[in-house]
C-alpha cells in the first residue's frame, strides 16, 4: 500500500555491505535507446552504448561509471540522439546535444556537462523526446512551475547555463525536475506526504519566477509521472 516501507533493495541485488543505491531507471518504454547516459551531482556527464550494460551475463552487479573523489550519481537515463537539459539546485538549467558527448567504455569518467557555482549541485537531468514539452520545477518546499520551450536555448556543452529559478529561504531550493504535458499527470512526494496533481495545474510563468504552492507541509523528495 501507500504507507507500507517496501523491500530493500539490498535484498534484490548484491551490493557491497557500504553501498547503496544511487538511481533508478526502467527500460522498458526505451526499446529505441543506443545509449546510457550518466549524470553525476558535478556535472559529469558520460554516455555509454546500452549493449554494455544488457549484454552481460553476471548475476552480480557491473561496473557502471567511474566516479571522481567527492563525486557521485544525479541520473541516469537511456537516449539515442536527443537534446538534454541539466538543471541544478541553486536554478540553473542549460539545454545541448546529447551527440556533443562521445561514447565511452563502461569504467570512465566522462565529461563535464554543466559549469557549476560554489555549493551547487545537479538536481535533476532530462532527455527531451517532445520538442513541445514544458520544463517543470519542483522545489524543497513544494512550490512548481513550468516554463515553455520558448524559454530554454540551446547551448554548448559545459556552459554555466541560464537562470530557470532563483531559490529563497522560503521556497528551498529545487529538487526535481520533469518535461511534462497538458494530458501528464505528476505525483510529488515528500518525507510525510504525497500528492497527485494534473499537469495543468502548474501555471506556466518565465524563469525568474518562483511558482505556486503544490505541497503543503512537507520537504519534497522526488516528482514521477504516473
Amino acid at each position: 500500500t501507500n504507507t507500507t516501507k517496501g523491500v530493500p533493495v539490498k535484498a534484490l541485488v548484491s551490493m557491497e555491505q557500504d553501498e547503496e543505491p544511487a538511481t533508478m531507471y526502467s527500460i522498458y518504454r526505451d526499446t529505441e535507446a543506443k545509449y546510457v547516459l550518466f549524470i553525476t551531482k558535478n556535472g559529469i556527464v558520460k554516455k555509454t552504448t546500452l549493449d554494455e550494460y544488457t549484454n552481460t551475463k553476471k548475476k552480480t552487479g557491473i561496473g557502471a561509471i567511474s566516479l571522481r573523489e567527492g563525486d557521485r550519481l544525479a541520473a541516469v537515463s537511456l537516449v539515442k540522439d536527443e537534446p538534454l537539459i541539466i538543471i541544478t539546485k541553486q536554478g540553473y538549467m542549460i539545454k545541448f546535444d546529447s551527440m556533443e558527448i562521445g561514447s565511452t567504455s563502461r569504467m570512465t569518467a566522462g565529461v563535464k556537462g554543466i559549469t557549476l557555482s560554489d555549493g551547487d549541485e545537479v538536481a535533476a537531468a532530462l532527455p527531451i523526446r517532445n520538442k513541445e514539452d514544458a520544463v517543470a520545477v519542483f522545489t524543497e518546499n513544494g512550490l512548481a512551475k513550468k516554463m515553455l520551450p520558448k524559454e530554454i536555448i540551446a547551448q554548448k556543452r559545459g556552459g554555466k547555463g541560464l537562470i530557470c529559478y532563483k531559490p529563497t529561504d522560503s521556497t528551498g531550493q529545487i529538487v526535481a525536475a520533469a518535461l511534462i504535458s497538458d494530458e501528464d499527470n505528476l505525483l510529488i512526494c515528500g518525507k510525510t506526504n504525497s500528492i497527485c496533481v494534473s499537469a495543468k495545474d502548474i501555471p506556466t510563468l518565465s524563469r525568474i519566477s518562483t511558482g505556486n504552492q503544490l505541497l503543503k507541509n512537507g520537504k519534497v523528495t522526488s516528482v514521477s509521472k504516473v
